[in-house]
């Protein structure tokens, strides 16, 4: 049975009450724990899980890394600190709210990059990307011939800072994916089965699809920095950093 996804319905659940499913051992001898909903974000679309903590009235369990499979299954692997669950048995979870305010914010920013982007350089079409602290970018196809250009990192710049300055109210949206296309200027071709496919409406006319999790003001990612714009065989990756993010 898939696990009901928590995080997806609304920007800001990091604690929320489970029942426990199951137990088990993973190839590496870490502890999985699955449960019939969570508030832990899985890794996936460039953005790192979510860590924390499970607890019952028999233990206590340490949330170091979350997945979701393609089933639609989320996997809780790490370790107990005392104690152990009961299959059926209630737990709480709560998320580390350090870590996903940061995971959420590098997220936010490569989607307002997005905006930027779609803004100055409209033939660009954007592809993978990833949000991390040590590694933070997003890929775009460019047209043939397009090079290197410090001038469109200048503008890029300040087009981003412009963003992160105004107070655009993010908003969710579920739908199909032929509906995506009324609001999204692209809709990748494979969009994940194994949950909900829902748009996240940023300042009312840009929608990106995404299961991620997202600031609800373009004001809370803070200060983007644009480190590098690389282009290379039709490929344009521009990378950046948020400030107060190491």
């Amino acid at each position: 049975m898939a696990t009901k996804l928590l995080y997806i319905e609304d920007f800001d659940i990091v604690s929320c009450e489970a029942k426990v499913l199951g137990v088990s051992k993973t190839e590496d001898e870490r502890t999985d724990i699955i449960l019939d909903q969570t508030c832990f974000y899985p890794r996936g679309g460039g953005q790192d899980w979510d860590t924390g903590s499970i607890s019952s009235d028999n233990g206590n369990f340490s949330v170091e890394e979350v997945r979701l499979d393609h089933e639609g299954v989320v996997h809780h692997i790490g370790s107990f600190g005392d104690g152990e669950f009961g299959i059926g048995e209630p737990a709480n979870c709560e998320v580390d709210i350090k870590t996903r305010e940061t995971n959420t914010r590098l997220h936010s920013a490569g989607h307002l990059l997005d905006m930027a982007v779609q803004e100055l350089a409209s033939d660009w079409i954007p592809g993978r990307g990833a949000h991390y602290p040590h590694m933070s970018f997003v890929e775009y196809e460019v047209p043939s011939g397009t090079e290197t250009d410090e001038a469109l990192k200048e503008r890029l710049q300040q087009k981003v800072s412009e963003l992160t300055q105004s107070d655009y109210q993010n908003k969710l949206l579920f739908m199909s994916k032929d509906e995506m296309a009324k609001y999204c200027r692209h809709v990748p071709d494979n969009l994940p089965s194994n949950k909900p496919l829902r748009i996240v409406l940023y300042a009312d006319d840009f929608g990106i699809p995404c299961g991620g999790t997202h600031v609800k003001s373009t004001q809370e990612v803070g200060q983007i920095n644009i480190t590098k714009v690389k282009i290379k065989k039709g490929l344009a990756k521009v990378s950046y950093a948020v400030a107060g993010i190491n």
